[in-house]
C-alpha cells in the first residue's frame, strides 16, 4: 500500500519532470536557429557529461563509471542517442507540441512490437486503442494534404525507438547507478554528434547559443532525475498518466515562445493519442495479477 503523501509527491515530480523535458525540447528548437542537430547533440553532450561527472564525484560514485561500458547500458545509450538525433531533426520543420504528442504513442508501439516480434497476445480492446492512437498521429502529420512533410514521420520512428530503449532499460542491473546510465547516454550522444559533423556544416557558437545548449543540458539531466524519483515508493498506475503533462507544456511553449499554436485537427489528434494511452494504462494496471505460487519449502496448512 502506497501512502497518499508519497503518491502526491510522485505526481508533482512527474509533472515537473515532464514539463522540464518539454523545456529541453524548446531549448533545442531555439538552438536550431543557429546550429545544426549534430552540433547540438555534440556540445550538449559535452556539457551534460561534465555536469554528470561533477554529480558522480559529489555522490562518491566515480568508481561506478566502469559500468558505463556494460553492453546493455551502451545499447540503451545508442537508442537514446538515435532518439535525440531524430527528434531534434524533426523539430526543425514541425512544432514541439506536435512532435511531443506523437511520442506519446510509445506505449502503444510497445504493445504492437510485442505482438509482431514476440508473438504476444492482446485483446481486441488493446488493438482498438493502438489503432485509435495511430489515427491521432495521422491527424497531426496529415498525410496526403499540402500540410504534410515527410519529416513529421520521424517522431513516429522515435516512439518505436523509445519502446526499444525502455525494454533495454528494464534489463540493466540494479547495481548500475542511474547517473552512470545517464552519463553513458551523454557520451554516446556526444559521439553521434561529432560523427554527424562529417555530413553537416557546423557553425561558430555565440553566447546566446551556448546559453540555449547549457539550458538544454540542465533540463535534460533534471528531467531524468525528477521522473525517476517520481516512481520511487509510489503507485506507478497513479503516477504514469501525468507524463502527458509534457504535451500540455509543449503546446504552451509552442504558442508562447514560437507563436505556433496547433490547429484544431492536431489538437483532436493529441486528444485521441492521450485517450488511447490512458485507456491502455488503466486497463493494464487494473487487470488482475496471477497469485504467486507457494514455495515448495513453505509448510502446508493443516486440513
Amino acid at each position: 500500500m502506497h501512502a497518499p503523501n508519497a503518491n502526491r509527491r510522485g505526481i508533482l515530480l512527474m509533472i515537473a519532470g515532464s514539463s522540464i523535458f518539454a523545456t529541453n525540447d524548446a531549448f533545442s528548437k531555439l538552438a536550431l536557429q543557429h546550429i545544426p542537430p549534430s552540433e547540438i547533440l555534440a556540445v550538449r553532450g559535452i556539457m551534460a557529461a561534465l555536469l554528470l561527472l561533477a554529480l558522480l564525484g559529489w555522490k562518491g560514485q566515480i568508481a561506478a563509471i566502469r559500468h558505463a561500458i556494460d553492453g546493455r547500458v551502451l545499447m540503451r545509450a545508442g537508442a537514446e542517442a538515435c532518439v535525440a538525433m531524430l527528434f531534434i531533426t524533426a523539430i526543425t520543420v514541425m512544432s514541439i507540441a506536435d512532435a511531443t504528442a506523437i511520442l506519446q504513442v510509445a506505449p502503444l508501439a510497445t504493445m504492437a512490437a510485442a505482438v509482431l516480434f514476440f508473438r504476444a497476445h492482446i485483446s481486441w480492446r488493446y488493438w482498438t486503442a493502438v489503432i485509435v492512437g495511430f489515427v491521432g498521429v495521422g491527424m497531426i502529420v496529415k498525410p496526403g494534404t499540402s500540410a504534410f512533410d515527410s519529416m513529421a514521420l520521424l517522431p513516429l520512428a522515435v516512439a518505436f525507438l523509445i519502446a526499444f530503449r525502455d525494454f533495454i532499460t528494464g534489463r540493466i542491473g540494479a547495481h548500475v547507478p542511474t547517473l552512470v546510465v545517464t552519463f553513458a547516454t551523454a557520451m554516446v550522444g556526444m559521439g553521434f554528434g561529432f560523427a554527424g559533423s562529417t555530413v553537416e556544416q557546423w557553425n561558430p557558437l555565440d553566447l546566446t547559443t551556448l546559453a540555449y545548449l547549457f539550458g538544454g543540458s540542465l533540463s535534460l539531466i533534471g528531467g531524468h532525475l525528477l521522473t525517476i524519483a517520481a516512481f520511487r515508493g509510489t503507485d506507478p498506475s497513479t503516477i504514469a498518466p501525468f507524463r502527458y503533462a509534457a504535451v500540455v507544456c509543449s503546446v504552451g511553449l509552442s504558442a508562447v515562445v514560437f507563436h505556433n499554436m496547433p490547429d484544431l485537427v492536431s489538437i483532436a489528434g493529441m486528444a485521441l493519442i492521450m485517450a488511447a494511452g490512458l485507456y491502455t494504462m488503466h486497463h493494464h494496471m487494473s487487470a488482475p495479477k496471477p497469485a504467486p505460487l507457494a514455495s515448495r519449502d513453505e509448510p502446508r496448512k493443516a486440513a
